[in-house]
């Protein structure tokens, strides 16, 4: 079993979904852990699950990961920390057609400029022996029609964690990403609404796995990526097989 024992986890998006699925068995393996999202409705709920499973007080902070200055003093607030997950971030699917200069920046700032300036200033509150995991997607390999710019942040991501595993090793932080594929989480209630079951039986019956994702099996990959000493600068597809299937 992954062990967590005095090591301090903070993980920005961990409301709900894959960072709350992560919080909680960071949680199980004796982590100390904080927590930030946009919404203080469900960060107070999550509080008290987490709080309900570790028994000790998980702190939380509401702000949208774009906004630099709050996640800075979120970062600098509970340091020193180990581990920085950073899930908490949302790209809406656009139709090229339908492409403009905003949507196209504002999915930019939420899911790479956030991460990547999250990391950047949790340089100085980071432990030697610590580690940072992004969260990308299947699509930078494998696009998906009406998703151009999440294969564009996607593939960025990606290529940012082997430069910043460079970067990070003077300090001895490890950096590596999860990139997930077609997952059942809350986020797809909001994305998908329309569709979402008869998207995941079509994804199923394609997926050499059979089945779509859980908020758990990427979970799973956050804690062995933070638990491993031995990875750094790995994307590590945790995506039922979605890059290869037919």
């Amino acid at each position: 079993m992954v062990s967590l024992e005095e090591q301090k986890v903070v993980i920005i998006g961990g409301s709900y979904g894959m960072g709350l699925a992560t919080a909680l068995m960071a949680v199980d393996a004796g982590a100390e852990v904080a927590i930030a999202a946009r919404g203080a409705a469900k960060l107070e709920e999550a509080s008290q699950a987490l709080r309900a499973r570790g028994g000790r007080a998980v702190p939380w902070r509401a702000f949208p990961i774009e906004d630099r200055p709050a996640v800075a003093a979120f970062l600098a607030e509970h340091a020193p920390f180990d581990h920085l997950v950073l899930p908490g971030s949302t790209v809406k699917p656009i139709l090229y057609d339908e492409l403009t200069d905003a949507s196209a920046r504002e999915a930019f700032e939420s899911k790479f400029w956030g991460p990547f300036w999250a990391a950047y200033d949790a340089r100085p509150h980071l432990r030697r022996g610590g580690s940072i995991v992004f969260f990308t997607g299947v699509a930078a390999k494998r696009p998906v029609k009406g998703y151009i710019m999440g294969a564009c942040i996607n593939g960025a991501l990606n290529a940012a964690t082997r430069s910043l595993a460079l970067e990070f090793a003077k300090i001895g932080v490890r950096v590596n990403t999860i990139a997930p594929g077609l997952c059942d989480t809350p986020l797809n209630d909001i994305l998908h609404a329309h569709d979402k079951e008869e998207r995941y039986r079509t994804m199923a019956a394609r997926l050499p796995v059979g089945r779509v994702g859980h908020a758990e099996d990427c979970a799973l990959g956050a804690m062995y990526l933070m638990a491993n000493g031995y990875v750094t600068a790995e994307v590590l597809g945790i995506d039922g097989g979605q890059q290869i299937m037919y």
